[in-house]
């Protein structure tokens, strides 16, 4: 079993902060969610792999907090929309991030993303689906792979920061 740290603590207090809110009632519950989830994290490991910094997690957060708010508008208006536009598919989107946490991390992201769910997670390769294609979708998983890269501390190489969207192939 791993030994928890500091930094997993505030990420975990970090998101609680972002999805409940600063009432009493919510921080009674996430004392128990955070508690929870520090042990669960200690269960699978702990501190093996790359960790958040503080200074990745501060730069994170405005980008997970918009992320989050543009994809529950984007379910919220294709919900209420008499006609909502809608192309299902699939693409294959490989990722250049380390295993373990930062990969990881990146593949349970992927479903904040307007449109988009994380449907096969298999090595460096994760078979994404869209409800449809107006081509930001492969652009938005490349400023996520980077952001999850940052928040990490790892550094994508220039050749591949500069290809947002890497796709193995599209299709199911």
């Amino acid at each position: 079993m791993g030994r928890p740290s500091g930094s997993w603590l505030l990420v975990f207090v970090l998101v609680w902060w972002i999805l409940a809110g600063t009432g009493l009632g919510a921080w009674v519950a996430g004392a128990v969610a955070i508690t929870v989830g520090m042990l669960v994290h200690s269960a699978l490991g702990g501190e093996q792999g790359a960790r958040p910094t503080i200074r990745g997690v501060a730069a994170f957060a405005p980008f997970f907090l918009d992320q989050s708010i543009r994809g529950g508008l984007d379910v919220a208006r294709r919900a209420l929309s008499r006609r909502p536009q809608l192309d299902p598919h699939f693409i294959r989107y490989r990722t250049s991030l380390p295993e373990g946490p930062p990969r990881v991390f990146f593949v349970s992201c992927i479903s904040l993303l307007p449109g988009t769910f994380s449907a096969e997670f298999d090595g460096d390769e994760v078979r994404i689906h869209l409800l449809s294609d107006d081509g930001s979708g492969r652009p938005r998983l490349g400023r996520l792979e980077e952001a999850v890269g940052r928040l990490f501390g790892v550094p994508l190489s220039d050749s591949e920061a500069a290809a947002p969207g890497r796709v193995a192939g599209a299709g199911p």
